[in-house]
């Protein structure tokens, strides 16, 4: 780790970083039940319940997967899909190591749209013990936590990837701060209270998740501050958050929304944490990395929805979801109703009423037919990409309300240099794909 007088920031404040703009449920309060014997939404005095797949880990693939929850329970082959969002690396190192599912926080299943917790059951794991995750759900890549044993995927597990996530620095809206550099990121969450970057010298005042967010893992190796080594406050830790029974990203919005010093305030989420609620009180700050001249938003402008910056590779904290799923040797998930479930994830099988694309944008990430760049490791090398089956006009019309290209209903109507009418979609576009 770099110290505090290098890369020629010896005065340690804020260097001027210019912005550059490119082209809920409420819980139900219904009986405890356990998790293994959800009845059918359906049909609830079937002689046996629908199949139960378990998904442990990353925070942001709650919202992502509540609409194939809900959407599933009330299926003609149902299955009851239950989630409990752990944190990616937690959830990935359980997996790996066939550990059972954390008890906190409460497993989340749907009914319908109706959502509900449910009770792990004892049983029904290996060696009669309690379950293990079917699926385990990370934010980063399996190395980066640093809790795999030796570096790769154990035979018999496969990655399946699926939307693009973009990670983010956030400050409260009353903060004047719009952009943060990756220097001036190293040094706020490498030295806290003694980086010397101003506002960020509180080191109350900056909340990070910990050890176990992939979140954090994936910052990490942007700015180069080891996992275990940041500095600032754990905001799940704090007194605050700990009566309120709030963990994760929750606690990092909480604390930062009840911080009495704002401009000071800083803290890191997931993009998929800034519902329309949250982003009422947090601001995203554009980012800088390192050896670009000026800092970009993940979407073309600070109050847009499109996720340009993502998409063209200039906003360069992304990485896809991943999706660890045990498997046989042709690389197909051993269990069937998994091999279901994954399937409707990375948008290989449809579900009659949901659009995966729209779920996408609606919980601010990018579908991988949207991305016009490509990486193959965490925050590797970017590569051009042109992906068949391209779905980025679809994709900003359902994000922003419009698009740019031909609307179509046949291959005629499109344009040679958008040549493939995407009818795919309730809303047809001419794409070049």
């Amino acid at each position: 780790m770099r110290t505090a007088s290098e890369d020629g920031f010896g005065e340690r404040t804020v260097l001027a970083v210019a912005v550059c703009l490119a082209s809920a449920m409420v819980p139900s309060t219904a009986r405890a039940i356990t998790c293994d014997a959800l009845p059918s939404a359906v049909e609830p005095d079937a002689a046996a319940p629908p199949p139960v797949v378990y998904i442990e880990g990353a925070n942001a693939v709650g919202p992502f997967i509540a609409l194939l929850q809900q959407a599933l329970s009330v299926d003609q082959n149902p299955i009851n899909v239950v989630y409990v969002g752990d944190g990616g690396c937690t959830g990935a190192a359980n997996f790996f190591t066939s550990a059972p599912i954390s008890s906190k926080p409460k497993p989340i299943y749907y009914a319908g749209q109706i959502q509900s917790t449910c009770t792990l059951p004892a049983t029904g794991g290996p060696n009669g013990g309690p379950p293990t995750a079917d699926i385990g759900a990370s934010d980063v890549y399996a190395p980066t936590c640093g809790t795999l044993p030796g570096g790769q995927l154990p035979p018999g597990v496969a990655d399946f990837l699926g939307p693009i996530q973009p990670m983010i620095f956030v400050v409260p809206s009353a903060s004047t701060q719009m952009a943060i550099s990756g220097t001036a990121a190293y040094f706020v969450f490498g030295f806290g209270a003694n980086s010397g970057v101003v506002p960020w010298t509180v080191n109350g005042s900056i909340y990070r998740r910990n050890a176990t967010s992939a979140a954090q893992a994936l910052l990490a190796v942007a700015i180069g501050v080891p996992l275990t080594s940041w500095a600032g406050v754990d905001a799940t830790s704090l007194p605050v958050n700990v009566n309120a029974g709030i963990s994760g990203a929750a606690a990092v919005v909480n604390a930062m929304e009840v911080d009495p010093n704002p401009e000071a305030t800083i803290g890191i989420l997931a993009d998929t944490n800034m519902d329309p609620t949250t982003a009422t009180h947090i601001n995203i700050l554009a980012y800088k990395d390192f050896g670009q001249s000026c800092a970009y938003y993940p979407d073309s402008t600070a109050t847009a929805h499109d996720k340009a910056n993502v998409r063209d590779g200039h906003y360069d904290l992304w990485g896809p979801l991943h999706f660890f799923v045990r498997v046989d040797a042709n690389a197909v998930p051993t269990n069937p109703s998994v091999e279901r479930v994954v399937s409707l994830i990375i948008g290989t099988e449809a579900l009659a009423g949901v659009d995966l694309i729209q779920v996408d944008a609606q919980t601010n990430l990018v579908p991988p037919c949207a991305m016009h760049v490509t990486r193959s490791s965490e925050l590797g090398s970017l590569a051009s990409y042109a992906p068949s089956g391209s779905c980025g006009c679809y994709f900003d019309y359902v994000a922003t309300g419009a698009s740019s290209c031909t609307r179509c209903l046949k291959v005629s109507d499109c344009p040679a240099s958008a040549p493939v009418c995407n009818v795919s979609y309730p809303v047809s576009f001419c794409e070049t794909q």
